[in-house]
């Protein structure tokens, strides 16, 4: 019954990333709802299994997805040269199944994360083709995370590490403008210097694979033949995390 009231002490003393692992998903969200009572909720974290079992030929949820891809980005921070770390380090709570599953290479999904700074030179038509590799959908309108739309000289990109989308203005191939914005009323909110923009999808493709060469979209069912080196949240972690 002290688990989670050890757990957050342990947090607030040493501020390291923690990992808890469950035997199974209901129990990790039990343990994530609970632990909402002792952490901040933005430092909570949770990191769900697939739905589908692993001989069942069906595509993730959107919600198992983005909850996913919130952890790798949180933790991505810890290993991108030159990013600011959270001041508070996050707790993770995933049941064995989820870190066993197969993902996208560390090293892979840092150098897929287009870090963008106010005043940069950029190729519009360039950016959004590489959205569209790192799991980006096109839309009209931006509604939510793992969305990008393109009007004129204007690009909306929602990233999931984001709780908000951020408008990029550009000037020719300057950008002239960043800041993030309501997708309800599409007024614009806080101003930004830089912005980076992680990937959407943990199934990218490889490095040197032409344009074009797969006549499908990718899936999260396509991992294990994407990335010949297995890789998992473990991976992600900083050298001072506790698991």
């Amino acid at each position: 019954s002290a688990r989670l009231a050890l757990l957050s002490a342990i947090h607030q003393d040493l501020n390291r990333p923690i990992l808890l692992l469950t035997n199974r998903s209901d129990r990790a969200l039990s343990l994530f709802d609970e632990l909402s009572f002792w952490i901040a909720p933005q430092s909570n974290l949770y990191f769900p299994e697939p739905n589908p079992l692993f001989y069942e030929d069906l595509p993730w949820s959107q919600s198992t997805r983005l909850d996913r891809l919130r952890v790798f980005t949180t933790l991505a921070h810890y290993h991108l040269p030159g990013a600011q770390k959270p001041e508070t380090a996050p707790v993770m709570i995933a049941p064995i199944r989820a870190v066993m599953t197969r993902t996208v290479p560390r090293r892979d999904f840092l150098k897929q994360t287009l870090r963008i700074k106010l005043g940069d030179h950029q190729d519009l038509h360039g950016i959004s083709t590489h959205l569209v590799g790192i799991g980006y959908e096109y839309s009209n309108i931006v509604v939510q995370p793992g969305q990008f739309s393109r009007r004129g000289g204007i690009l909306d990109v929602w990233s999931p590490a984001d709780n908000l989308p951020t408008r990029l203005d550009f000037f020719g191939d300057e950008i002239d403008t960043l800041r993030q914005f309501d997708p309800t009323t599409q007024r614009s909110e806080a101003k930004l210097e830089g912005v980076s923009i992680f990937p959407a999808s943990e199934a990218m493709p490889i490095a040197g694979m032409a344009e074009g060469e797969l006549p499908y979209q990718l899936t999260e069912r396509d991992i294990p033949n994407l990335y010949s080196f297995p890789s998992s949240l473990i991976d992600y972690l900083p050298d001072n995390a506790l698991v």
